[in-house]
């Protein structure tokens, strides 16, 4: 009998930290699943962690090469069994009822309507918690900076829709998560279980260079689904993406580069005052933890 669940994590040169996201899963009172770990051409001895485990639910793909995130999530699709799909990243884990409680809010909702669900989470790395509330479709929510699903790694979709709406976009090098949520909400929507269920231990921290690349390639994709919600709201979501590329040269301290996205925010739309101290304050809170991290 094939497993309910998929749950594919991708890896790459993080076999210290696999053996927690792994046991994370096993850990789960929802025990109907299988395990597709996808090695993307790592350099230390994954397969080694994995057969520690000795369980016959976890399968084991490598790449000869790293070809990326979004990749690595493909070939666990393509390998799956299971009727839904759940993601983890491998320097994270979930806390132990996550899939019994999501699979249970799945199961009560008609899938052709509702095709995913996440949950709340923490992040470890700024002590920070987030319950999540927000459900339906969110397409202006996730487009908007509006909506924080904190990564992959809370995520489950009925295998159906992502046979629908397409796989990972694997031209992104960052918002890959995004890129595949506005599309699922062309056709969607999420569900939500409020619940901290995931724990996020810090993700690499992106290049304004790769961050202001990718913003162009996401605004360009997604043009026309930003343009349907009415020229102001447009500007809006395009000045508050701008605005977090300014950010990210300015904690870089490149002035040039920082003053240039911020008037490119600017041309787009004046935002309210509260948007511009609240995206400083986030920054600062970022700053500051990882400052105690280091002298911790």
């Amino acid at each position: 009998m094939d497993p309910k669940v998929s749950i594919v994590i991708p890896t790459y040169n993080r076999a210290q930290l696999l053996s927690r996201a792994i046991r994370s899963v096993l850990d789960q009172t929802y025990q109907n699943f299988e395990l597709i770990v996808v090695d993307d051409g790592s350099k230390d001895d994954i397969e080694k962690i994995i057969d520690t485990f000795n369980d016959d639910r976890i399968k084991y793909f490598r790449h000869s090469v790293n070809l990326g995130g979004s990749t690595a999530r493909n070939t666990g699709i393509k390998n799956s069994c299971g009727e839904y799909i759940a993601f983890l990243d491998s320097d994270d884990e979930w806390l132990d009822k996550k899939l019994e409680l999501q699979v249970h809010a799945m199961q009560s909702r008609p899938s052709d309507i509702w095709g995913g669900v996440y949950c709340g989470f923490i992040y470890t790395d700024r002590d920070r918690v987030v319950e999540s509330v927000k459900q339906g479709n969110l397409k202006k929510d996730i487009l908007d900076l509006n909506l924080d699903v904190g990564a992959s790694s809370t995520l489950l979709f009925s295998k159906s829709a992502l046979d629908d709406i397409g796989l990972f976009d694997e031209s992104f090098k960052r918002h890959q998560d995004w890129e595949l949520l506005v599309r699922f909400f062309r056709k969607y929507k999420i569900l939500v279980v409020s619940d901290p269920l995931v724990k996020i231990d810090g993700h690499s921290i992106v290049k304004g260079v790769t961050l202001a690349e990718v913003k162009e390639q996401y605004l360009s994709k997604f043009e026309a689904d930003i343009d349907e919600f009415g020229r102001d709201i447009a500007q809006e979501i395009r000045a508050k993406h701008w605005l977090e590329v300014s950010w990210k040269f300015a904690r870089e301290k490149d002035c040039l580069k920082s003053l240039r996205y911020f008037k490119k925010s600017l041309q787009h739309k004046v935002l309210p005052p509260q948007t511009y101290f609240d995206m400083l304050y986030q920054a600062s809170l970022k700053r500051l933890h990882r400052s105690a991290k280091k002298l911790s």
